[in-house]
């Protein structure tokens, strides 16, 4: 009886998960519209296998096959919930509820993997805490270099890292307090140049031609503005900085401009690729909820990256 209730909690926690995690991407600007495109495939396909396979086993008995489809819906999960955006609904809300699926798939991929093996269940167990130990640790790492500019540095350019976009002229609060912050440095003479980056394209431009357009718009001769619209991620943008900025331009001195929750991150890709960068945080502050949630996804993007270089 305890397996047949724990395995339909699972079941109903994995569609209403995917649903929400569905909706919300499909109104992610730039990507295929609709809940049922190839963006949300991946998510559907394995939440139809995790439901079929559970409920048409016979008499609810725990397999191998549902502890696999367990751990590949926890890991999909968490892939499908990374980039969600704050459309309609929190994105905190959205994600801590994927979260809680992801939470509840892989502990009862535990409980069925000690209950056939336990050998196998103690080994999931002592994942499971180096996994957390870990992201604490790299939760902490966050709130380090949060502002490692000193007070008289004068650079080349001044490198500010994409965020969101709310429409076509207009960056999100986010972005735009990091525009802002490389603005008053331009201004203040601590960087003869902006790099704005990013490629992603919504609204029909790039996020950084509206990051340019608001440049301009507060004053910044197009001359001393330079345009990246072919990074996607963090370390994409490290590796612009090294080829194109330091390697090309020649220019040795940046500031890197960002949130104080990424700047530790950025900061680390850009040393892996050879550099020695400055770092300015943006006077950009969010809800608590909504830092708490960025620096433990920031911790999973550091693990990622130590362990992936991705």
């Amino acid at each position: 009886m305890r397996s047949k209730v724990l395995l339909h909690f699972v079941v109903l926690m994995d569609v209403v998960a995917a649903i929400k995690i569905s909706a919300g991407r499909a109104a992610l600007e730039g990507l295929q519209s609709g809940v049922v495109s190839l963006q949300n495939i991946p998510l559907l396909v394995v939440t139809s296998a995790v439901v079929l396979v559970i409920e048409m086993s016979p008499r609810k008995r725990f397999t191998g096959l549902h502890v696999f489809l367990l751990l590949l819906s926890a890991a999909v999960l968490l892939l499908s919930s990374f980039f969600l955006p704050p459309v309609g609904e929190s994105i905190v809300e959205v994600s801590l509820f994927a979260y809680g699926a992801l939470v509840v798939q892989f502990s009862s991929a535990m409980v069925i993997a000690f209950s056939r093996r336990p050998n196998i269940g103690r080994i999931l167990i002592a994942t499971v805490l180096v996994v957390g130990i870990s992201t604490i640790a790299c939760f902490a790492y966050t709130f380090s270099n949060g502002d490692a500019l000193p007070g008289a540095f004068h650079s080349d350019a001044a490198v500010v890292l994409g965020a969101s976009v709310w429409g076509r002229y207009e960056p999100s609060p986010t972005l735009k307090a990091r525009l802002d912050t490389a603005i008053c440095i331009f201004k203040s003479g601590g960087a003869k140049k902006i790099v704005v980056t990013g490629g992603t394209r919504r609204f029909g431009t790039f996020e950084s031609h509206v990051q340019a357009s608001y440049l301009k718009g507060k004053g910044v001769p197009d001359s001393d503005v330079i345009v990246e619209r072919g990074t996607f991620s963090t370390s994409e943008q490290a590796e612009y900085i090294k080829r194109i900025v330091v390697d090309s331009l020649g220019m040795r001195n940046v500031i890197v401009v960002t949130d104080n929750w990424h700047l530790p991150r950025a900061i680390m890709m850009c040393r892996w690729e050879g550099l020695t960068v400055h770092g300015k945080a943006s006077r950009h502050r969010s809800p608590l909820s909504d830092e708490v949630f960025s620096r433990f996804r920031e911790s999973a993007g550091i693990q990622v990256f130590v362990l992936f270089g991705a």
